[in-house]
């Protein structure tokens, strides 16, 4: 079976701007994927634990934002860290994981598309081995964390009818 599989990683340590509102949504049918979500969860914390690093604390704004960006992607037809409008992940997370009050921000993404079904393990296993997003996965930096799996049986755009899973793991820091 031809299975593919694209990887993307972002990371940006930004100063407070305004929010920017979210992109809506087509009309491709996308299924989310709760326990591949909770999976993966499981399996980078087990990853940051083996390299000494404390474990990811998740929800806070970043899973809704994870959540938008992965159906935004399959509706829409898209694999991109930034929207089709332009608006840049950093923007678009601070939608939903605000700057305000905050001496300092930051952010990191880490995408994954596949044209098959894949495992937790095989997800992060992917993300580790590629520099940028072992990079975004494995900083010390980062203690707030989203996680969003969605899977369309039909995505159009970049995936060309076809079945895709996206996964999109949306990494935060804040300090007073």
């Amino acid at each position: 079976m031809h299975r593919t599989m694209v990887l993307a990683a972002a990371s940006a340590l930004v100063a407070a701007l305004a929010p920017v509102a979210a992109s809506s949504p087509a009309r491709t049918t996308v299924e989310r994927q709760v326990g591949l979500e909770r999976a993966v969860v499981q399996e980078l914390n087990r990853a940051r634990a083996s390299h000494g690093i404390r474990p990811l604390r998740f929800g806070d704004g970043l899973d809704v934002a994870a959540a938008q960006h992965s159906r935004s992607m399959l509706e829409r037809g898209y694999f991109d860290h930034t929207s089709p409008d332009g608006t840049k992940f950093d923007r678009r997370i601070r939608h939903y994981y605000s700057s305000r009050g905050w001496r300092r921000w930051a952010v990191g993404e880490a995408l994954l598309s596949s044209s098959t079904e894949l495992d937790a393990r095989t997800i992060v296993q992917a993300w580790l081995d590629s520099p940028p997003h072992r990079e975004v996965i494995l900083s010390p930096l980062y203690r707030d964390a989203g996680l969003a799996a969605f899977y369309a049986p039909a995505a159009t755009g970049t995936f060309g009818g076809a079945p895709a899973l996206v996964v999109t793991a949306d990494l935060g820091a804040r300090q007073r």
